[in-house]
Parts: C-alpha cells; structure tokens; sequence
C-alpha cells in the first residue's frame, strides 16, 4: 500500500465515526497487509448486512472500489479466504481474531486460501491430497509464492489419454493440411515473376521448416 493510499485512507478516517462499522471496515483497510482476516470478515458483515447502502451506495461492488479501492477479485478473494478459515480453521481463526493486530505466521496469504478453496471444491481431488494441501499452507512448510503454483497446477483441466490422443490426431490433421498448401504455395512461387527471388528464397526456407514439423 503506497504512502498516498494510506494518506487517502487517514483522510477518510477523520470524517467516520470511530468504532462504526464504516469506521472499522477503513480501519482494516489501513492495516490490510498485515491483517487480511480482519478485512475479510468486515467485508462479510457489510455484504451480508447490506450496511453499504446506508452509506450511499446501491451496489456493494462500487463501495469496496469507491470507498475502499479494492477491485472485485481482490473482495471476493479475501471473502473467500475469510470463510474457507471460518469453516475449516475455526479454532486457529478465533485465537487471531483476539489479537487481530497480530496475525500469527501460521496463517497464510490470503491468495493462497482462496487458491486452497478453490482445490478443495474440486470433485476429482483425492481427500487425503487436499488435507496434505491444507496442512502445509497451515503449518508454514512451504514458500507460499512456490506453493501457490502448485495449487495452480492442480486448477488446470485434467486431460485423460484418450483426449490427448484425440488433441495429437487432431494437429496432425491441420499440419497435413498446411503442407498441402504450402506445397502449392511452392508450385505457384516455381512458375510466377509477380515475387522477388530474395522473397522465394526467403519463403522456401519457411517452406523447409514446416516440412521439418512432418518428421
């Protein structure tokens, strides 16, 4: 959060009043790098209690990028994080939300959360991967940046043998198809003076490297 943020977000703070849930939700806001729980459960609150359009606002969207300067990525994310901890971390949840200052290092990323969530609503994902998966973002094991492409990887469409084969046969069609036409390009290029020869030569040798595909 840069300088000008945080002056923006102070700015915003002195007309609140203070202990208002508008006012904890900015609050959360200025502290957001060092406790995203927080602001993910105050932004459940305000959605769920509607209290965005007493403060103006028809949409919750606009406030969260008006008010807040959140994008909605960002809020559904930190949302998502905050209730997948809420369910399947309840315990760890309640002992930070007492010193909500001062989120302990076992907690992670609020990015690699929602990542988790998102793994575990998988229907192909083994049960005893997504515990492996949940106890290492919990218990700190792993470098998250290098965790979350892991995560990644298991978000990717699983393609079975059979695709795959379908995919090979598929681009081994189209190639045939192109050397057809390439192969025609070169009669036609034999016989016309409409093309320079520096040209010809320059397209026989892409000529020669789509016939290398074919090997």
């Amino acid at each position: 959060m840069t300088t000008t943020s945080v002056k923006k977000i102070d700015s915003r703070l002195e007309k609140l009043e203070p202990g208002s849930l508008r006012h904890q939700v900015m609050t959360a806001l200025r502290q957001f790098r060092a406790s995203w729980v927080e602001l993910g459960r105050l932004l459940n609150d305000v959605v769920y209690g509607g209290d965005y359009k007493e403060w103006g606002y028809d949409d919750f969207e606009v406030y969260c990028a008006r008010e807040l300067g959140l994008k909605k990525p960002t809020v559904q994310k930190l949302m998502v994080s905050y209730n997948y901890m809420r369910k399947y971390e309840g315990q760890r949840l309640e002992a930070f939300e007492e010193e909500p200052r001062q989120a302990p290092p076992e907690i992670p990323d609020f990015q690699t959360v929602e990542l988790l969530d998102r793994v575990r609503r998988r229907d192909e994902m083994p049960e005893e991967k997504i515990d492996e998966l949940h106890r290492r973002a919990f218990d700190g094991e792993s470098e998250e940046p290098e965790f979350r492409k892991e995560l990644r990887q298991y978000l990717r469409p699983q393609i079975s043998e059979e695709e795959m084969n379908d995919r090979s046969a598929s681009r081994k069609r189209e190639l045939v198809a192109i050397l057809r036409s390439a192969r025609d390009l070169r009669r036609r290029l034999a016989t016309t003076n409409a093309v320079p020869g520096g040209l010809k030569e320059r397209l026989e040798q892409c000529l020669v490297e789509l016939e290398g595909l074919e090997e």
